[in-house]
């Protein structure tokens, strides 16, 4: 399963949901809206986590964000002045000691499964039979190293982006074949500048870009 695009799809389909029942005078998505939307955020937090369990300190702030602000929208209390202070602090430890708090560069075997809110990650692969794997970032970018991996036949790399960017290295002698749909986004492959036999290696990406951009080269 692709997180980001599970997340930012269930998300559009949770406000569809809400602006019909709107609509049909059953709730007032208004006011649900206005009181819940930070669960998004703190949902973004806990699949960032999921999804790259060595990156801690942005899942934790955004969960803590998340709780803080659900807090103040729903009027059960209100945290932030304690808790943006504390958040904050995350963000100043992040940005000094963020390489010795996680690898930056996450090392993977036969698949990738990586997503990033408002973060970004590095991931690379030197697996004799790399299968691919799946990719997101959403506000956020994401790097993918395959130039020491090996391909395994039928190997597809899912990738979704929204509002951020992309970036797959390949090795040279392999076949890129990109299928997918942009939207306010684009994708570049560049290595279909260099000629190569039917029978190379071929690595299969299935894209969806919004607002972003999907890069993959040497």
């Amino acid at each position: 399963m692709n997180w980001a695009r599970a997340f930012f799809g269930t998300l559009i389909v949770v406000v569809g949901a809400l602006l019909l029942l709107d609509n049909l005078d059953v709730i007032d998505s208004g006011e649900l809206i206005a009181a819940w939307w930070p669960v998004a955020i703190i949902a973004g937090g806990v699949l960032s986590y999921v999804a790259n369990r060595r990156h801690v300190i942005m899942p934790l702030i955004l969960v803590l964000a998340g709780v803080a602000l659900l807090l103040r929208t729903t009027d059960t209390v209100d945290t932030l002045d304690l808790v943006v202070p504390v958040v904050v602090i995350l963000v100043g430890l992040f940005l000094l000691f963020g390489r010795s708090l996680g690898s930056k560069r996450t090392e993977v075997g036969n698949r990738i499964t990586s997503f990033n809110l408002f973060s970004g990650s590095e991931v690379a692969s030197n697996s004799s039979s790399f299968e691919g794997g799946t990719v997101g970032a959403v506000f956020g970018g994401a790097e993918v190293d395959l130039r020491q991996a090996t391909i395994a036949p039928d190997a597809t790399l899912d990738v979704f982006v929204a509002f951020g960017g992309v970036e797959v290295y390949v090795p040279r002698g392999w076949r890129v074949d990109i299928n997918g749909f942009p939207l306010f986004g684009g994708f570049d492959n560049a290595t279909v500048k260099e000629p190569l036999p039917a029978d190379s290696p071929l690595l299969r990406i299935d894209a969806t870009v919004l607002f972003g951009g999907l890069d993959v080269k040497h």
